[in-house]
């Protein structure tokens, strides 16, 4: 019989502790939508803020990250660095790295949330961290796709076969022309910001 070295209740022990830990913090070898590939290692990519931050770490490892996988958590929220562990969550504002954005909503865009009503910093499924579901004016939570440029084009800005769902419309209740009613006047079909840039708050250039 061959003797094994160390304790088989310390084993016992650090494998429970380990599937403990596996639980508590998600699987992060699970795979992506299309059960076919598994995402990148979030602590490869991101670090140790990912034993905590799964589900954060995993959406933006499956959808390519903030921009790129090369923007880390520091990079935004730089003092975390020194300052881990309860309570040193921050919210940093976006217009520190993206000063020519502007929002319907603060001209100033200076604001840590307002670009946040239409954007997530932590991964999206759809184009330009996009979030998946916005909340309108009216306090409606819209569920958005848009994972084409097109303009008047299913799942893009207006929606063709569901008009009032697109990214711009879900908002819109007085416009002339795309609101979330479906209905208003024939209007050009090339993508919106065309006309209405992001860095001019959308309105007309």
């Amino acid at each position: 019989m061959t003797r094994r070295h160390g304790s088989p209740i310390l084993a016992r022990v650090a494998s429970t502790a380990l599937l403990a830990v596996l639980a508590a913090c998600g699987d992060p070898g699970a795979p992506i939508e299309n059960g076919s590939t598994p995402p990148l290692d979030p602590i490869a990519v991101y670090g140790t803020c990912t034993m905590c931050h799964t589900a954060i770490a995993l959406r933006l490892t499956t959808n390519g990250g903030h921009g790129s996988l090369a923007v880390k958590c520091t990079l935004c929220h730089a003092h975390l660095l020194d300052v881990p562990g309860p309570g040193h969550e921050t919210v940093p504002q976006c217009a520190t790295c993206h000063p020519e954005k502007e929002t319907h909503f603060d001209p100033a865009a200076g604001t840590p949330q307002q670009c946040l009503v239409c954007h997530t910093p932590h991964g999206s499924p759809n184009l330009l961290l996009v979030n998946r579901v916005i909340v309108t004016p009216q306090g409606e939570d819209a569920l958005i796709t848009f994972t084409n440029l097109k303009g008047k084009a299913d799942d893009s800005f207006a929606s063709v076969s569901d008009p009032g769902s697109g990214v711009c419309e879900v908002c819109h209740t007085t416009t002339k022309f795309y609101n979330n009613t479906g209905t208003g006047e024939p209007h050009f079909t090339f993508p919106c910001y065309t006309c209405h840039p992001h860095d001019n708050g959308f309105a007309p250039d």
